[in-house]
C-alpha cells in the first residue's frame, strides 16, 4: 500500500468541514487523493519546510502547478477541472477562517494556462470590431423605444468594451470597478487589490471623455457619485433610465452575467454571426500588444498576472503567425 503523503493540519480540518457538510467517504478519499498529489508536487518545487505553509498557496506555485499537469503530464481538460475544484474549495475554506490573504484562484485564469492552443476563433477581428463599434454608435434598426434609450445606453457599453478591448480587463474586474476607483483628473483607473490584480492603467484622451460622457449621461438622481458607488451601473428598460437598488442605497451594479448579456446582445445588433464574449476581447487586447513589441514583463504588469505562465499560448500564437 502506497504510503500517505503527510499533509498540513489545515487540510485534515477541511477533511472533517466537508464531511459535516455530507460530503461522503468516496469523495473525501478523491479530495485526499488530489490534495496528495499538489502538496507532493509543492515539496519538490519549494521545498519540505515551505510545502507545509499556507504561505506555498500562492499564484505562482498554483499556476506552475497546472502548467505542469498541462504539459507535462498531458491530463484532459475533464482532469485538471476537477483538481482544480478541489483546490478552489480548499483555498476558500482557509481564506474564509482567516488562514490565507489571498486566495490564488482569483489572480490566474486557468482556461487561458492548461489550453493547449489559442484559435483565430477566440478573438475578435478587425472587420468585426469596426462593426460592432460602428453599431454601437448608430440607432440603425432600433425600435422608437429602443431609440429613445439608446443615448443612455450606447455610452456605457462602448466603455465597457474600450475596457475590455483597449486594455485587457477581466470580467470580474470590470464588474467590481467604483466610483472611488476612478480619478477624473488624470483619467487612471485602479483596478481593486480583491480582484486579485491591483494595478493601475490610463485611458486615452477619448476613452476618458466616452467614460465621463457616460457618467455625466446618467439622471443625477440615480448617478453614482460616492466613492463606493458602482462604475457601471444597470439599466432599467421600462423606466428608461438607469436603476437604483434601494437595498444598498446606491446605483444598482451591472452584474457579469449582465455585462455578458449586454456584449451578446451588441454582437447580433452588429450583425456578428458568431458568439463574441469578453474573453474574445481580452485575448484580442494581449495579441496586439504582443504584435506592437510589448514584452512579456510589461503585459505580466499590465495585466496583473502573477506569472508568465498564462501567456504562453498567446506568444505561441504570434510566433505562429510570423
Amino acid at each position: 500500500m502506497e504510503k500517505q503523503t503527510e499533509l498540513p493540519k489545515e487540510v485534515n480540518e477541511f477533511f472533517m468541514y466537508i464531511k459535516s457538510r455530507g460530503r461522503k467517504e468516496s469523495t473525501v478519499k478523491r479530495y485526499r487523493y488530489d490534495l496528495e498529489d499538489f502538496y507532493r508536487y509543492l515539496r519538490v518545487t519549494v521545498g519540505e519546510k515551505e510545502a507545509m505553509t499556507n504561505e506555498a498557496l500562492d499564484g505562482k506555485n498554483v499556476e506552475a502547478y497546472f502548467s505542469f499537469l498541462q504539459n507535462e503530464r498531458q491530463y484532459e481538460v475533464r482532469t485538471w477541472k476537477r483538481i482544480a475544484t478541489v483546490l478552489k474549495q480548499y483555498t476558500s475554506f482557509l481564506q474564509a477562517r482567516g488562514l490565507l490573504k489571498q486566495n490564488p484562484f482569483q489572480t490566474m485564469d486557468l482556461d487561458a494556462i492548461v489550453m493547449n492552443e489559442l484559435r483565430s476563433e477566440e478573438l475578435i477581428h478587425k472587420k468585426e470590431e469596426k462593426q460592432l463599434y460602428d453599431s454601437l454608435r448608430s440607432d440603425a434598426g432600433l425600435s422608437d423605444r429602443q431609440r429613445k434609450a439608446r443615448p443612455l445606453l450606447a455610452p456605457r457599453n462602448i466603455c465597457i468594451i474600450h475596457l475590455f478591448l483597449q486594455h485587457g480587463l477581466r470580467l470580474q474586474e470590470l464588474a467590481s470597478l467604483t466610483i472611488g476607483d476612478i480619478n477624473r483628473g488624470t483619467g487612471e483607473i485602479n483596478i481593486p487589490e480583491h480582484t486579485g490584480n491591483p494595478r493601475t492603467i490610463v485611458l486615452s484622451r477619448s476613452q476618458k471623455t466616452d467614460l465621463f460622457y457616460y457618467l455625466d449621461m446618467i439622471p443625477e438622481a440615480v448617478r453614482p457619485n460616492k466613492p463606493t458607488d458602482p462604475l457601471f451601473v444597470a439599466f432599467d428598460f421600462q423606466r428608461n433610465t438607469y436603476r437604483w437598488s434601494y437595498e444598498d442605497d446606491a446605483p444598482k451594479n451591472l452584474t457579469e452575467i449582465a455585462i455578458q448579456k449586454m456584449i451578446r446582445e451588441e454582437r447580433k445588433r452588429a450583425n456578428i454571426p458568431r458568439p463574441i464574449t469578453a474573453r474574445h476581447l481580452r485575448n484580442t487586447f494581449i495579441i496586439r500588444a504582443l504584435q506592437k513589441g510589448w514584452t512579456t514583463k510589461q503585459l505580466v504588469k499590465y495585466l496583473g498576472l502573477q506569472t508568465e505562465l498564462t501567456l504562453t499560448k498567446y506568444i505561441e500564437y504570434v510566433e505562429k503567425q510570423r
